[in-house]
Parts: C-alpha cells; sequence; structure tokens
C-alpha cells in the first residue's frame, strides 16, 4: 500500500467533488454479486478489454479511458496525474465513483481476478470536504491468510494505492456521520 496525500491541487479536488456530486449515480450497487450491502456507484470508464468480475451485459466498449479524457472534465483532468504518477502513462482501464453514507454497506472484493497479480493496481483517492477518524469508513487489505495486511483512514485528498487483486473493502460507517464518503478508483490490470 501507497499513501499520498495533497497531490492533487485544492481547487481541482472541490470542482472535481462537485462535479460527482452532479453525475447521475446508480443505488444499489455491489462490490461483488453476492454481497449484501449496497451503495451509490458509476463507472467512467469500463470497457471490457480484459476479463473483470461483471458480466458481459456490465461492460460498455464506448467507455474507454481515451473517450473519458475527451470529455474534459474536472475528474478526467485528476484521472491523468493519476496516471502519470501512478500508471506510467499506461491508459486506465476502470474508472468509477462509490458514493455512501451510515448505513450503505461494502463487502470484501476484488478489483481484478488473481490471475493479475503484481499487474494489477487500484488507487482511491477521497475528494471528500472534510473527515472525522469517529466516522470510520478507512480501507483494509487482506494478506493470503485473510489477516488484515493494510489500512488506510480516509481524509480528504488522499490517493492511496493497492494491489487490485488483493481482497479488500471499506469497513462500516458510525451512525454519527453526517457526510458522504465519496471514493473515486482508478485501475488497472497491465501496469508496468
Amino acid at each position: 500500500m501507497k499513501i499520498l496525500d495533497d497531490f492533487i491541487d485544492a481547487k481541482l479536488v472541490s470542482e472535481t467533488r462537485d462535479w460527482l456530486l452532479g453525475q447521475p449515480l446508480v443505488y444499489g450497487w455491489k462490490a461483488h454479486s453476492g454481497s449484501a450491502g449496497v451503495f451509490w456507484h458509476r463507472n467512467f470508464v469500463l470497457p471490457g478489454t480484459y476479463k473483470h468480475h461483471y458480466d458481459d451485459g456490465a461492460w460498455r466498449h464506448d467507455l474507454t479511458f481515451e473517450a473519458f479524457l475527451r470529455e474534459a472534465s474536472p475528474l478526467a483532468d485528476v484521472a491523468r496525474l493519476v496516471q502519470a504518477e501512478f500508471f506510467k502513462g499506461v491508459s486506465l482501464t476502470r474508472v468509477w465513483v462509490n458514493v455512501q453514507s451510515f448505513g450503505d454497506e461494502a463487502s470484501l472484493h476484488r478489483d481484478f481476478p488473481q490471475e493479475f497479480a503484481g499487474q494489477a493496481r487500484s488507487v482511491i483517492w477521497y475528494p471528500v470536504d472534510k473527515w472525522d477518524p469517529d466516522w470510520g469508513g478507512d480501507l483494509i487489505v487482506l494478506d493470503q491468510d485473510g489477516e488484515i495486511e493494510a489500512a488506510a483512514m480516509v481524509k480528504p485528498n488522499r490517493l492511496v494505492c493497492i494491489d487490485g487483486t488483493k481482497p479488500h473493502s471499506v469497513r462500516p460507517m458510525s451512525r454519527y456521520c453526517n457526510a458522504l464518503r465519496i471514493a473515486v478508483a482508478f485501475a488497472c490490470e497491465v501496469g508496468q
């Protein structure tokens, strides 16, 4: 796990957060098909270039990274920065946002199948305005024995890079949390 704080300019963070909250999101998304918990979600890049855990009907061949960048949104500007820092210029095969509030539950999942171990990575970015550590919602990553290998707290403008093939999850949020947990993920199966 690699953590990078305040990498994105504060003005771009604010613009991106406002832009994301203005986008249509789908409620009822699950971390995997067998998960009981649901939350708000939207895919921005999901071309179906590689095998995902989604069925064929979920892939959108028009949702390529190049098409996403051409849309010239604040999120596309962030994606360019993340691509250069974490993916060495390789086109991303997935960009999505998950939005949760108290009561929305995620579950342990992998972003990519284990066949991409050592190649796939996911970078999670928190464009939240504020976050109290007592609110929970932290990210955990498990090792091969099912024990917590690494964890990261939610923090405004934090980037967390993980091996996308390792099981990970968002821990529940406190009922005292009065904010949305916004997490944008940038990912690719094939890295350098």
